[in-house]
């Protein structure tokens, strides 16, 4: 480096320096495609916020919470499809994070982690709010960029900005999820204006980098020929099948039209979970079967339906009757959009891209290949079956109860949404009481946590939902899990469309009750609380606390009219819905009971 080089980099102030240097991050990081940040207040951040905030075209989320703020980056990128950034101080805040970057990975959804850091003579040293951020996240994330403390050289600035377009693309694919950025900064955190000829030149070079174009990489995932042509052969041979779709992206093209077609090209029924986003799509087809789940769980039903093949389609199903089931089943062909969604083992052929394109590819080869079938005695049988329960359930939520019943309850909250509305979904007993008593509603984006199918930051997971699609959103989820993220109420005033957060009241972790477990507390009544952890406090206080609107319901007839005026107003309510604390698992047996006793000998 000549003389002169070297005495103008030494003129470069640490205070200019460092907010240039932040003005290149959050600069690059919009060119490629990130636009809406969260950020949590802290010092070694401090840079950074100020560049984001200074950012044209940066949307800033203020959260208090790391790990509230994290989900509501993970409901924002269900939504949308894209990264959102979180943003952090340096120290045990990038911790937080942790539980939304599981989620992320595990579910295959984009996440930018931007975590502020001490510079490296600090570390290891018992330095204030400094701890070992290497690779912090682990196998969890998709990749980890350090950037290091800030530098002048173009070099430097050239390989910064590489390095972000990477992170960036990375997040988004061929594999989605959470991608880790450590940005290290040394003090003085607060920019200053250029006041040297050195400073103004370190400028000029960061704004002509800008004004380059930024690298992209755009990786294309589409369902490889070879996997088409080998599920059309099996298609063809298989004389009974059914078309199984889990969790499908809300942020994607709708599946419906394609699944329809296979349907009747193949003649096999159609169940489809609610977070597949086509379960009230296809509610009218003559092949969707939405009940499947109460067949499967009454033994002797189970027993007599067994097809040829499984076409499963998206991610893991919820239903863990099905997964039980589909052990039996001799051969099953599996089409994802990411990973390898094949939990029960065996599959005959995995293959993951773009659903809507590689199904339209299968339906094509198929048509092309033979006329449409009719359904098989399979097929048959289980419409009678299902046809059966229908009638079964419909009867059960009609009659008169003392108390509300969870199931008629979670069927007139959804049947109140609006079409094109968002339904975020809890997990535990939500996600199944919608699968197992709602068949038809409008159409709507269905969002839901089944990466990890942890409680964590169900709330906050919603917000960001909210905040992107500015569609009525519907928050379905228990007490327990509003407990477990209730601090992310108090980020509710962000969201200005209608937002209900209805929350089941069924005094604790009720899910329990239909699992083995239930025999060991039920047994010992010093043990429920271990499980069932009722929550015990009065949600009208949580919602004073911060300022939400607050209704209680009591009758079927009044749930349905608040839950429609709630979505029809801007800003968010709370939804108190108590129902018997008994009442899912009861009206689980009764629904079981009656599918049992409908069933001949021999099917």
């Amino acid at each position: 480096m000549s003389a002169s080089r070297s005495s103008e980099v030494d003129a470069v102030s640490d205070a200019y320096l460092i907010g240039e240097w932040s003005r290149l991050v959050f600069a690059t990081l919009l060119q490629a495609g990130v636009t809406d940040v969260w950020v949590s207040p802290g010092s070694r951040s401090t840079p950074f916020t100020l560049a984001a905030a200074r950012t044209a075209g940066i949307t800033l989320r203020p959260v208090v919470d790391e790990r509230s703020a994290a989900f509501m980056a993970l409901g924002y990128a269900r939504i949308t499809g894209r990264p959102g950034a979180v943003l952090c101080t340096s120290g045990s805040a990038a911790a937080n994070y942790f539980p939304a970057v599981v989620e992320a990975s595990q579910a295959s959804l984009p996440l930018l982690v931007l975590t502020a850091d001490r510079p490296l003579d600090v570390q290891q040293a018992q330095a204030a709010q400094t701890i070992d951020q290497l690779k912090l996240y682990g196998g969890f994330a998709r990749s980890f960029f350090d950037l290091g403390l800030p530098e002048s050289s173009p070099a430097a600035l050239i390989g910064a900005r590489r390095a972000l377009a990477q992170a960036a693309a990375t997040a988004r694919g061929p594999l989605p999820g959470p991608v880790h950025v450590n940005l290290r900064a040394r003090k003085p955190l607060e920019p200053r204006a250029a006041q040297t000829e050195a400073e103004r030149g370190l400028g000029a070079r960061v704004t002509r980098l800008l004004e380059t174009p930024l690298l992209r990489y755009a990786p294309e995932q589409a369902l490889a020929n070879e996997a088409v042509l080998a599920a059309t052969r099996t298609l063809q041979s298989a004389g009974s099948g059914l078309i199984v779709v889990g969790p499908v992206s809300a942020a994607n093209e709708s599946l419906a039209q394609p699944l329809a077609q296979l349907a009747e090209l193949t003649g096999f029924p159609v169940y489809a979970e609610a977070p597949s986003q086509v379960r009230f799509a296809l509610s009218e087809h003559a092949l969707s079967v939405p009940l499947l789940d109460w067949l499967l769980s009454t033994p002797a039903l189970a027993e007599s339906l067994k097809p040829d093949v499984l076409v499963c389609i998206g991610s893991t199903p919820t239903s863990s009757a099905y997964e039980r089931w589909a052990e039996r089943v001799p051969t099953r062909v599996v089409f994802a959009e990411h990973g390898y969604p094949d939990a029960v083992g065996g599959a005959e052929l995995v293959a993951s891209g773009d659903l809507s394109r590689g199904l339209s590819a299968l339906c094509q080869e198929l048509a092309r290949r033979a006329s449409a079938r009719e359904p098989s005695s399979f097929a048959v049988r289980l419409r009678e079956a299902h046809d059966g329960c229908v009638r079964r359930i419909d009867e059960l939520l009609a009659e008169p109860t003392r108390e509300l019943v969870e199931g008629a309850v979670v069927k007139a909250v959804v049947e109140s949404l609006p079409t094109d509305a968002v339904l975020a979904l809890g997990n535990s007993l939500p996600i199944r009481e919608v699968d197992a008593y709602v068949t038809r509603a409008p159409r709507f984006r269905v969002v839901c946590q089944r990466g990890a199918n942890g409680i964590d930051g169900l709330v906050s997971g919603a917000l960001g939902s909210a905040l992107a699609s500015g569609a009525p959103t519907l928050l379905l989820l228990g007490d327990v899990s509003l407990l477990h993220d209730v601090g992310a109420l108090a980020s509710a005033r962000l969201v200005t469309s209608p937002l209900v957060i209805a929350v089941v009241d069924n005094a604790g972790g009720r899910i329990f009750d239909q699992l083995p477990v239930q025999k060991v507390y039920a047994a010992d009544a010093a043990l429920t609380e271990l499980w069932l952890t009722p929550p015990n406090h009065e949600l009208s206080h949580a919602a004073a606390l911060f300022g939400l609107t607050y209704e209680a319901p009591t009758s079927l007839e009044a749930v349905r009219a608040v839950t429609r005026a709630a979505l029809a107003r801007g800003g968010p309510t709370l939804l108190h819905l108590r129902v018997g604390p008994n009442s899912a698992a009861e009206q689980r047996r009764r629904v079981l009971g009656a599918l049992a006793a409908q069933v001949t000998p021999g099917g």
